[in-house]
């Protein structure tokens, strides 16, 4: 059973399909993965912390139902317990030689894609640094469609 990994960018173009138009086609092209495949999908825990904590989620919440979307049986959530220390480290001595955009989140996802239990062979994500980690493993990347 393939899985595909759902990064941040992935639910705040789901839930917010007004103001992510150009992100559209990868959100019904991987719904329909989703739906029309025997995939497990992987949510991990730091990517709904940061969703939930966008602006997103505080102006609109009448506009979605998120239970009803996580509640569904293809998913699993993951916790980042096996992954956060290293990924702390890796964003600590990132920060401080670099002055690219980096994300706390994106290092535990990145951890995720390294780890061979967990097998992660798709990943959903509009951050070029992810795609690229991802590619470098092995990982397709569902890109926007043309």
């Amino acid at each position: 059973m393939k899985t595909i990994l759902l990064d941040t960018g992935y639910w705040i173009a789901l839930f917010n399909p007004e103001k992510e138009k150009e992100k559209q086609d990868v959100v019904e092209h991987v719904s329909k993965l989703i739906d029309e495949n025997n995939y497990t999908v992987i949510i991990p825990f730091p990517t709904l912390y940061e969703f939930l904590n966008s602006k997103l989620s505080r102006k609109g919440r009448q506009k979605f139902n998120l239970e009803a979307e996580l509640s569904k049986q293809k998913y699993e959530k993951i916790y980042d317990n096996d992954y956060r220390e290293k990924a702390l480290k890796n964003f600590i001595n990132q920060f401080s030689f670099t002055n690219s955009d980096i994300s706390l989140v994106d290092e535990v996802i990145k951890e995720m894609i390294d780890d061979r239990n967990l097998k992660t062979d798709i990943i959903v994500t509009f951050d070029e640094s992810l795609k690229n980690h991802a590619r470098s493993m092995n990982v397709e990347v569902v890109e926007i469609l043309k």
